[in-house]
């Protein structure tokens, strides 16, 4: 017995990955075993479902189904009419749909139930919108369906739930980020390194160091002064005006001051003022990308929805900000202002906070400790010296020599190069950076969260495969463009006459056009629709001729539940009716089939074999669609339902962008994890995933999965996920959370308003430039022009190499650094003359290491960047490799910079000759320290590192031969003989 048990639940769980699951909670199947087989027989009837479980112990039927051959609301809604037929009281057996998995499903009709959602607990009593009938919302609304809202009403309501309007978060001003700025330990010390400088008359050195702090402040403070623009992005998306019934007549009014309750008129063209439900629709559709991420219309109907219909696909709702495109329809508020769903968004976004990058954490606690130990050394060498009798100004010029020396002042100034160059070089490839410090972050990327469509697929729907005749043909081309051919793969090229008559009826029965601005066709109307005209096209078909031909009499649109659209045409030879639709639904209209150009009987054999190949391209991720037509005799053409003639069938899709494929390869190779996030149903979105080689050997996980689970839950299972299917905006931006807390570091692609609450919280945002909304845009830190997934991981590489130079720069300026205090600390000890004076060592940091350490930013990516984890976000800045290299290399800086100041003195020199060979010799030594520290030694040269020890060397014959500057740095000119003295100790320098 057991082993059977574990074989259906086996069995159960094949089909769990291909076929959607869904419970009804069925009271009369309650105990009931007659009831439970008889509605099992039943079910199992119904075309497109594969497997029925009924459990008279809990009172649940489990259904797996198909859902490109049934819906859940057909299966809804012929089960309710088979308790109607045999008797079953209709009342005793509320039929909702759960749409989660086996092991979250909860009863629904039953009585105290509790539902998840978002991963609180939500009673029954407090019943959705979408669930609920016209007129039992209009009750709790307090409003007339026909007439309105009163203006009394209306006053009311406006008092006690506000404007409809998006609330706006208080900016910081411009003193309180001056103020953060300033609030940083090593620039505090610098601050005081100054003040000190002033006290002792050290005014350039003075100077110069507030410049530096000034500088600093100011680059900060602009960063942070770009505020975020991404809730007023969103306030645009309100509507200004709105048509409603008021006091019973029609009106314009301010869409804000709307109120729940209000009738709101829609019409093609308008853009949604409130989230409202439809009372009333006439081949109603609406575009819905700006919340769920997918560009397909949307179909809208009054019927009701069950309790755990996804956001997507509730079809009798409205949302604020979405578009119509199709029909007419009325509809009542139901939400207003930031209780909208973009209100939830507004309300994410603004809770928000923004998050320093990891390097910054790392450049924080590294010139902290640093400053640490600066003053530590300070401490000791002063306390020293005071007690080898020396004065206490003399003390404080070392100690203000010592600090200047100790502290790299150019590092942020290096930094900011390496980001600026960065930006540069991916502007270059088609990304634009909008936050300077996202850059970094690229290199520590280990995951891609990214939306399907427009980012990893064209977003323009393509015609791939057709079957007609028993002949199955390949579409070439992509998108919207003609341009392509339709090729024999399979069947008799003898054939393809009625290629042609299959797709003549996909464009006449079809309302969309094509048109091309800018180079780049673009669809009018559905994108499916604008998908068949193109693959008519490329057979040679214009759809204006053949429209022009076949004048339209009248058009029953596609509607959700009937899952098909019929036009009828007249022509010379008479009325026809052509048939466009769901393969399950066309099929069973039709009665006959065309095949060798005669028309016979459809068999059940003929079905069978046409669902298997419709099966097998839905299998490749392909949308179905079949077509049929008819002749109509006499002048009664309102029946025509059935009786049509099969011809054939189309399988679409979104197509994968150029290079997707390869690039999701390199991103395995570099280990980074690529995640897809999209509105799709879930067996799609793992059919896509697994062409895209995306998916391998994760999970797949759906929206209403993951509203079941906890955070712990989540958290245990967001390592394994690899595909997120029918997502709502709070679901990606619990996600990304899920993501960050388990250690990754995320990277969010997305372009709609549905991703930007997601796009912010991550740690690098990526809005689409080209099809993505301003809302996204303002909340990504980078946008990509191109809207292209391979940019991503371009930038990726872009932002590792940055990684690199920055650490070989940070490599150069502290082993400078590092030669320069032991330099300072041996002179102190020895003989407490310094080696250096403070103008000199602020020279050497900031102007020639400066100048030095920018140009090792101009590294190019070397060929294995890719070919290597990314950094660890707990990684340290400076690692131990790193660390030996430091210290090696100023360990040799400092002992030749102090052997040569103390050689020179010994051997009768001046105190500013022998100054002035200390400082040649640092500034030289530094030379051999910056090409040991190319990042990219494959290269054979660096013009901007050569122009740069060119500039170098010529400043420093400047201070040193120049009679107007050499007074002020207090150097002499130097000899021959000096100069092969300072060659031989920078050679030393590198031992």
């Amino acid at each position: 017995m057991l082993c059977a048990n574990n074989n259906a639940k086996n069995h159960i769980n094949d089909y769990n990955f291909l076929y959607k699951r869904i419970r009804i909670p069925i009271k009369s199947v309650y105990r009931n075993q007659s009831a439970a087989d008889s509605i099992t027989k039943y079910i199992l009837s119904l075309r497109g479902v594969k497997l029925v479980r009924a459990n008279t112990i809990t009172g649940k039927v489990l259904i797996l189904f198909d859902e490109d051959i049934v819906s859940e609301r057909y299966i809804e809604k012929q089960i309710n009419i088979h308790m109607k037929k045999t008797k079953i009281s209709h009342d005793s057996n509320i039929i909702k749909i759960n749409n989660m998995n086996e092991e979250t499903a909860l009863p629904i009709g039953f009585e105290n139930i509790k539902s998840p959602v978002s991963g609180a607990s939500k009673t029954i009593d407090s019943t959705p919108w979408h669930t609920m009938d016209k007129n039992q919302i209009g009750t709790i609304l307090n409003t007339n369906l026909k007439y309105g809202l009163t203006s009394k009403t209306v006053s009311k309501k406006i008092k006690e739930l506000g404007l409809n309007v998006l609330s706006e978060k208080k900016r910081t001003s411009l003193m309180s980020k001056i103020l953060k700025s300033l609030n940083n330990f090593s620039v505090k010390l610098l601050l005081g390194v100054s003040a000190a400088s002033f006290v002792l008359g050290q005014i350039p050195d003075a100077i110069a160091i507030l410049s530096i702090v000034c500088i600093e402040t100011v680059l900060e403070t602009a960063q942070q002064h770009k505020a975020e623009k991404s809730l007023y992005s969103l306030k645009d998306i309100i509507v200004h005006k709105a048509r409603v019934l008021r006091n019973g007549h029609e009106t314009y009014i301010d869409a804000k001051h709307l109120v729940t309750g209000d009738i709101i008129l829609i019409q093609a063209g308008d853009k949604i003022p409130a989230d409202a439900r439809i009372i009333e629709g006439y081949d109603l559709k609406t575009t819905e990308a700006s919340l769920t991420g997918e560009a397909t219309a949307v179909s809208k109907s009054t019927e009701l929805c069950n309790k755990y219909t996804e956001l997507g696909s509730r079809h009798n709702m409205l949302f604020m900000g979405t578009n119509v495109i199709c029909g007419t329809g009325k509809a009542i508020v139901v939400a207003t202002g930031m209780n909208t769903e973009i209100g939830k968004i507004a309300a994410m976004l603004q809770s928000i906070r923004s998050q320093a990058t990891p390097l910054q954490t790392k450049m924080q606690n590294f010139t902290t400790k640093l400053t640490k130990i600066c003053l530590a050394c300070c401490a000791f060498i002063g306390f020293g010296a005071l007690l080898a009798g020396k004065s206490l100004t003399q003390v404080l010029n070392m100690s203000v020599s010592f600090s200047i020396g100790a502290l790299p002042e150019s590092l942020p100034a290096i930094v900011t190069v390496a980001m600026a160059l960065g930006i540069q070089r991916m502007s270059k490839h088609n990304a634009i950076v909008r936050k300077m410090n996202s850059l970094e972050t690229l290199g520590s990327t280990n995951i891609i969260c990214c939306d399907k469509t427009g980012t990893l697929t064209m977003n323009e729907m393509t015609v791939r495969k057709i079957y007609a005749d028993r002949c199955l043909y390949d579409v070439t081309g992509s998108g919207y463009d003609p341009e392509g051919d339709i090729n024999l793969i399979e069947g008799d090229p003898a054939r393809r006459a009625i290629l042609k008559k299959m797709l003549t009826t996909a464009v006449i029965c079809n309302n969309a056009s094509l048109t091309k601005c800018n180079n780049k066709w673009t669809v009018e109307g559905d994108p499916t629709e604008g998908a068949l005209i193109a693959a008519a096209h490329k057979l040679g078909l214009d759809e204006y001729v053949l429209r022009d031909f076949n004048s339209r009499l009248k058009e029953i649109p596609f509607d959700s539940s009937r899952r098909f659209m019929t036009v009828i045409t007249e022509t010379s030879e008479g009325k026809t009716a052509f048939c466009k639709g769901g393969l399950d639904c066309v099929i069973e209209k039709c009665k006959t089939i065309y095949e060798n150009g005669v028309e016979r009987l459809l068999t059940s054999t003929d079905k069978e074999r046409i669902m298997s190949i419709g099966d097998e391209m839905g299998e490749h991720a392909l949308r179905v669609l079949a077509f049929a037509y008819k002749k109509i005799n006499g002048k009664n053409f309102e029946n025509v339902a059935n009786n049509f003639v099969f011809l054939g069938m189309a399988g679409m899709e979104d197509p994968p962008k150029k290079g997707v494929k390869d690039c999701i390869k390199k991103c395995h190779r570099a280990g980074i994890k690529v995640v897809m996030i999209t509105g799709d149903h879930k067996n799609t979105a793992a059919a896509i995933g697994k062409k895209l080689g995306l998916l391998t050997d994760g999970l797949v996980m759906s929206g209403n999965e993951l509203d079941a689970m906890t955070d712990e839950e989540l958290d245990y299972k967001i390592s394994k996920v690899q595909v997120f299917a029918r997502t709502s905006p709070e679901q990606k931006y619990r996600i990304v959370k899920a993501f960050k807390r388990f250690g990754y570091v995320v990277a969010m692609a997305g372009d709609g308003v549905n991703d930007a609450p997601a796009i912010k919280e991550a740690n690098i945002g990526i809005a689409m430039g080209s099809n993505g909304s301003d809302v996204a845009k303002d909340a990504a830190s980078i946008t990509l022009v191109d809207d292209d997934f391979c940019t991503i991981v371009k930038a990726i590489e872009d932002g590792r190499t940055v990684n690199n130079n920055i650490k070989n720069s940070m490599r150069y300026l502290l082993a400078g650094n590092l030669g320069e205090i032991i330099a300072i600390a041996l002179a102190s000890t020895v003989g407490g003359i310094l080696p250096l004076i403070s103008i000199q060592i602020l020279w050497t940091n900031l102007i020639s290491e400066s100048i030095l350490g920018s140009a090792l930013t101009t590294e190019p990516s070397s060929d294995d960047v890719m070919n290597s984890a990314p950094l660890r976000r707990d990684e340290p800045l400076i690692n131990k490799k790193l660390g030996v290299q430091i210290v090696r290399r100023g360990v040799g800086i400092g002992l030749t910079t102090f052997g040569i100041f103390k050689g020179s003195l010994l051997l009768g020199a001046g105190l500013n000759k022998a100054r002035t060979l200390a400082f040649s010799s640092l500034i030289c030594s530094q030379f051999l320290n910056l090409y040991d520290c190319r990042g990219n030694k494959a290269a054979l040269s660096n013009k901007y590192i050569n122009i740069g020890v060119a500039s170098s060397i010529a400043m420093l014959l400047s201070i040193i031969y120049l009679p107007f500057i050499s007074p002020y740095f207090g150097t002499q000119a130097l000899t021959l003989m000096d100069w092969g003295a300072v060659g031989g100790m920078c050679m030393i320098s590198r031992i």
